[in-house]
């Protein structure tokens, strides 16, 4: 029977169809880039079955995990002893560092692979000309590059420009140098790749090496090689991750909330129907089970070939999300067979849950009940209503009363739940308010027609109302809160940055780098914080600042330690230094030591900026900019990834909305056919039938609009009060006026659109043309 009503209704079910394929394709699409965006064997380390990682540290708070490096003597045991291992042919520590081309005086390349693009030649890579590094200053590159054996090439590093002589080129994309070179450039390694002899196994040799690593290591094999990824790398991997969970838990609420509330109104408008199915018969379960089967068939429809089109979409997604910062160089996204399947069930899964109420409500209708009402809407108000729409009011509430006392980190979830609970008790209870704001802004034009019959239409089909103005509701909450939320941050992060650079002028890193050099450093007049990273004896790392003129450490109260102490760090060499504790601030999770003691146990490290104190000096991948632009450039850095995710986001909520309006509308004016006609032969014109049937679109979309802006205001001030506390300053709140018309413009144009057609080809051509003519 289900498959027959389809048949029979296919148009009230198209919205149905096109929201479920988008919500799809959209899931399908998102989970391969999940997929695709797993951690990858870096290109140098890609040939060795296994990797030996140094000692891991997991953060209890679940961040980033750690390996902290091996000091200079573990190293030199350990590559001796896993040498000696049988199966293995060679064992290689990975020290990357950075290093940049530099062509007509600038780094060119992408700055965040360069971070790790330089490495000691060890061999793994071939020789297509030339031969290998064997002196300070010689160099191979990749043969893309063009350049010939013997050319000289200027080169930026974290010590400064240099020039490096051409020895070779090899079929890898980065530069390798003489370890002498590499030594005063590098880190202390944390991955030492294991190059098997022919014919031994990964999983054979690995199960040997715990006797010989102790608690100095853990192997490495297949997918768990990923780890060796740069911790640049993994960091940008995250992101696009956050972006990807953030589609697919906007997708799916929005789906259900357009769902449920499509399938609600199609059951409300199908009460004769229904009715006649009751009165000759028809069982509730029978009901019920018809209407979960068209949902469901409807999502087999939607999923199969919107799983498809997610599929073949996410690859050309591989691009864009590299240009913008959410994935690492050289992603791809392939195939993953789960990717399509989980999507089509979780189109059945949205189907389902988006009809079960409107489908339990339909069944317990009794026959008669039914048909004496069918030619008159409903109480749009029932008890279940009632109490499920106070009752997530009532939660939401309680969850905006958690702010307060709640942490920093906490506040952004805190508000967005809250939010997204208030929009659907706003959906739930909107009836109650259509009628009230139905006649505040009709009152103008009670006395008109036109206004009369909007007013009392509205009056009596309150849930038609509602119905159509819920996902407007939906729209104009997500768009506001999320829009005006990160214009606001933005904006207190512009307040809190400023506030700690003093100095008018700085001298900041280029576009093209991402750090200065220690020789555009030391050229500069000012005071610059090399930041590096240090590590206790747990292996719990620390945010080492080296500031310059610093008398010692100085500890973070959290560490437990006292002035006058002496403290064992491990630095970024893996040199275990004994530290006295000169004093103990309130910076938690970090320390203060003397910049110069950085600086010799970290020769990779990059400056972020200095703090001009007389004239700038020019250098390679230096500029010179005042301290607000060099806060609006990171901020806006920062600004595009958050423009994209708003893009995105603003894009499924959006888009759902439409559809869901379009739909909604379109069966609400194909049921209105007879009372248009009564309409007619009472003497009105088709013009003033569809200035009409425009009128209460426009009045959907804007009830719509006062409810979603009666939940998103509120959450826009509590979270501009979470800013303040958290900076400790005034925090101008930011309303996205831009955004808010934009969403609210679609809406309306969409819901014009689908309310005139059918009103339109209801009436003929004839009337169409008089109705341009007038």
């Amino acid at each position: 029977m289900s498959l027959a009503m389809i048949r029979y209704r296919w148009s009230s079910f198209l919205g149905t169809f096109a929201a479920l394929l988008l919500g799809v394709a959209v899931l399908a699409g998102s989970l391969s880039l999940w997929a695709a965006a797993r951690p990858r064997v870096p290109g140098e380390l890609a040939g060795a079955a296994v990797i030996v990682a140094a000692p891991r540290y997991d953060p209890p708070d679940g961040g980033f995990p750690t390996f902290r490096p091996w000091s200079a003597g573990e190293l030199d045991r350990l590559t001796t002893d896993l040498a000696a291992v049988p199966g293995v042919a060679a064992a290689v520590p990975d020290r990357p560092f950075y290093v940049q081309r530099i062509v007509d005086g600038r780094p060119v390349g992408d700055r965040r692979e360069a971070l790790h693009s330089g490495r000691p030649w060890a061999g793994t890579a071939a020789l297509t000309a030339g031969a290998a590094p064997s002196r300070p200053g010689e160099v191979v590159v990749d043969a893309a590059l063009g350049v010939p054996v013997g050319a000289a090439l200027p080169v930026l590093t974290a010590a400064g420009p240099a020039t490096w002589t051409v020895s070779g080129t090899s079929d890898r994309p980065g530069f390798y140098v003489a370890p002498a070179t590499a030594d005063g450039l590098a880190a202390g390694p944390r991955f030492i790749a294991l190059w098997l002899a022919p014919g031994a196994g990964a999983a054979e040799v690995a199960g040997r090496l715990p006797a010989v690593l102790g608690g100095l290591g853990t192997a490495l094999t297949g997918d768990a090689r990923g780890a060796a990824e740069p911790e640049s790398d993994q960091r940008t991997r995250w992101i696009g991750a956050q972006l990807i969970i953030a589609v697919v838990f906007v997708g799916t609420f929005v789906a259900i909330f357009v769902v449920a509330s499509t399938c609600a109104f199609s059951a409300a408008q199908r009460r004769r129907e229904l009715g006649l199915l009751r009165a000759v018969g028809a069982t509730p379960g029978q009901v019920r089970r018809m209407l979960l089967g068209e949902a469901l068939l409807v999502a087999l429809g939607a999923g199969v070939p919107g799983a498809l089109l997610g599929v073949a979409l996410a690859p050309l997604a591989a691009g864009p999300f590299v240009a913008t910062g959410l994935e690492p160089a050289g992603f791809r996204v392939g195939f993953t067979w789960w990717a399509p399947v989980a999507a089509i069930a979780v189109g059945l899964v949205v189907a389902g849950l988006g009809v079960w109420l409107s489908a339990r409500r339909a069944s317990r209708v009794p026959a008669l009940e039914a048909l004496r009402v069918a030619a008159a809407e409903p109480r749009p108000m029932t008890l279940a209503r009632w109490i499920t729409g106070l009752a997530l009011l009532a939660l939401g509430g309680g969850l905006a009363l958690l702010l307060p006392g709640s942490s920093a980190e906490q506040k952004p979830t805190i508000v967005l739940g809250s939010a997204m609970v208030l929009l659907v008790a706003a959906a739930l209870l909107a009836p109650v308010f259509v009628v009230p704001i139905v006649r505040l802004v009709t009152w103008p034009a009670r006395r008109g027609p036109t206004g009369l019959l909007v007013r009392e239409g509205a009056r009596v089909s309150a849930r038609r109302v509602a119905s159509t103005a819920a996902p407007v509701l939906a729209a104009v909450g997500f768009g506001v809160l999320l829009v005006g939320t990160f214009q606001t941050a933005d904006a207190a992060v512009g307040i809190e940055d400023t506030a700690k650079i003093p100095e008018s002028a700085v001298a900041a890193r280029s576009g093209d780098t991402p750090g200065l050099s220690e020789a555009a450093v030391r050229a500069q007049p000012g005071r610059s914080v090399l930041t590096s990273t240090v590590y206790l004896e747990s292996g719990r790392p620390l945010v080492a600042s080296g500031v310059p003129g610093s008398a010692g450490l100085v500890a973070s109260p959290e560490l437990g330690w006292a002035a006058g102490q002496t403290v064992p760090l491990r630095f970024a060499d893996g040199a275990v230094v004994a530290v006295p504790v000169a004093a103990v601030s309130d910076r938690v999770g970090s320390v203060e030591l003397p910049r110069d003691l950085v600086r010799a146990h970290d020769p990779a490290a990059l400056t972020d900026v200095v703090y001009l104190a007389g004239d700038f000096a020019p250098a390679p991948g230096a500029v010179r900019m005042t301290a607000r632009q060099f806060v609006e450039r990171e901020a806006a850095e920062e600004g595009d990834l958050i423009d994209l995710f708003l893009g995105v986001l603003l894009a499924i909520s959006v888009g759902y909305t439409g559809l869901a309006v379009a739909n909604t509308l379109l069966m609400a004016t194909n049921a209105r056919r007879p009372e248009f006609d009564t309409l007619h032969r009472t003497g009105a014109t088709t013009g003033q039938i569809v200035r009409v049937v425009v009128s209460e679109a426009l009045l959907c979309v804007l009830v719509g609009s006062l409810l979603g802006l009666a939940v998103a205001v509120p959450a826009l001030f509590e979270s501009r009060a979470g800013l303040q506390d958290e900076i400790g300053a005034p925090v101008t709140l930011v309303m996205p006026w831009g955004t808010l018309a934009a969403v609210v413009s679609v809406c309306g144009v969409l819901a014009v659109l689908a309310a005139v057609l059918p009103t339109l080809r209801a009436r003929g051509g004839g009337a169409v043309a008089r109705t341009m003519a007038g």
